[in-house]
């Protein structure tokens, strides 16, 4: 299944396309600050999404991200980290989610201090726990920002592989700012894959451009995933603006790779 980021200030017309096409929500608005700070204003925009006449079950919310470092070793900084966390899986909770994504937060260039590694992985392990635990339905899938290599998502599922609501999101745009070579990426981590967040870049910067608009190989990224069985999986087009997802939607009916669940003729 695919999905879209949706625009509060044309919720009418994404409303239509994901209607027509059946496209899920990945929503984007509640990583905000200023928004979770705001009761009345929380409230009121879940509330919004809440009744919308269309299914939230296999929507997804991208968690808070802005300084969220639970494996700090400042006790002030885990503990605000947690709570905005919670927060996140709270508000999948309310709007019927399948899921909330959060980054790993790891800086590679720490890594060779073995130290910082090792309390990474606990941390996050025990935080994960935490958060399923918070919700008797939610999963958790976390998604590599600038992690130079798949082994640390590896290692932290396989210290989870007793956690069945735990899962990877995989960045393929994070993903080939930092490789040439994915498969690697694909090897190491299918068994743990359960989302993914796609856009296009020149392989130089994070630009969150349009599908086909970059520089990724996109043949060789869906033959990847046809050839370690990830397809369907859900899949979020991580681009903003109707005419982004209208181009990118239009590109990925092109390869054929969704095209029994999607088949699409995308309109205005």
């Amino acid at each position: 299944m695919l999905e879209i980021i949706p625009d509060i200030e044309e919720l009418d017309k994404y409303e239509r396309l994901a209607s027509d096409y059946e496209l899920g929500y990945e929503y984007n608005d509640f990583f905000n600050p200023g928004l979770l700070d705001n009761a009345d204003a929380l409230k009121e925009r879940i509330g919004l999404y809440r009744q919308l006449n269309r299914p939230l079950c296999q929507d997804t919310l991208h968690g808070a991200f802005y300084d969220i470092v639970p494996f700090s070793w400042d006790s002030g900084i885990r503990k605000h980290s947690l709570y905005r966390m919670q927060q996140s899986v709270e508000i999948a909770e309310e709007l019927g989610c399948r899921a909330v994504v959060f980054h790993t937060g790891i800086i590679p260039s720490f890594c060779d201090n073995g130290l910082y590694y090792r309390n990474w992985l606990e941390s996050m392990g025990h935080t994960v726990r935490v958060l399923v635990e918070q919700s008797s339905r939610v999963e958790i899938y976390m998604e590599n920002m600038f992690d130079d290599s798949p082994v640390y998502l590896a290692q932290l599922a396989e210290t989870l592989r007793d956690v069945s609501r735990f899962g990877v999101c995989l960045d393929v745009a994070h993903m080939m700012l930092v490789t040439k070579e994915p498969e690697e990426w694909f090897r190491t981590l299918s068994a743990y894959i359960r989302h993914f967040h796609l856009n296009d870049n020149h392989l130089k910067t994070d630009e969150h451009l349009a599908l086909g608009q970059g520089s990724i190989r996109w043949e060789h990224i869906f033959n990847l995933m046809r050839r370690y069985e990830l397809v369907p999986a859900l899949g979020l087009i991580e681009v903003k603006g109707f005419h982004k997802i209208k181009s990118s939607l239009e590109f990925i009916k092109r390869t054929g790779i969704f095209s029994q669940s999607c088949p699409y003729t995308i309109t205005e």
